[in-house]
């Protein structure tokens, strides 16, 4: 249900010189900046701003989030920069600090995602670059095709 329902109710009634269409863009104009709102502040059900300190007052805490902002869920698969990787299987926050399993909470892992095309040839370029010897290059040119095989490629 939009906030502008009323609003789009009685423009539907103005005849088109009435200014039925103004008031449709206004409405959509509301919508929007609505939206924007909602999804730049939550609120709680009394439509009170959900601040830090007012879900501390009910007894919540924000979800912790990984190095590039997103928050971090039960389940997830967390990656750091040297590629390990570790399932979060829980999450509790204590005087040091979030902890997801039994290792305790590293602020610079991300959420791990299967490498794209991008990633593959991204890291070739960079391992390409650091590589002069032409059979080096070569064992190269073997490892990443052997990444990047179409999918239903025979060989």
């Amino acid at each position: 249900m939009s906030i502008t329902e009323e609003l789009r109710e009685f423009a539907s009634h103005c005849a088109g010189g009435m200014g039925g269409d103004s008031l449709q863009h206004i409405a959509d104009r509301i919508d929007a900046e609505h939206e924007r709102l909602m999804q730049e502040q939550p609120f709680t059900v009394d439509m009170v701003p959900m601040t830090d300190e007012r879900m501390a007052e009910h007894g919540w805490v924000r979800l912790p989030v990984d190095a590039d902002g997103v928050p971090i869920r039960v389940g997830d698969v967390m990656e750091v920069s040297n590629g390990r990787r570790d399932e979060v299987r829980f999450l509790t926050l204590n005087e040091n600090g979030w902890a997801f399993n039994e290792k305790g909470w590293v602020p610079n892992w991300s959420h791990h995602h299967k490498p794209t095309v991008e990633d593959v040839l991204t890291e070739f370029g960079i391992d390409w670059e650091h590589e002069s010897d032409c059979e080096d290059r070569a064992a190269l040119l073997k490892e990443y095709a052997a990444k990047l095989r179409l999918a239903g490629d025979a060989e």
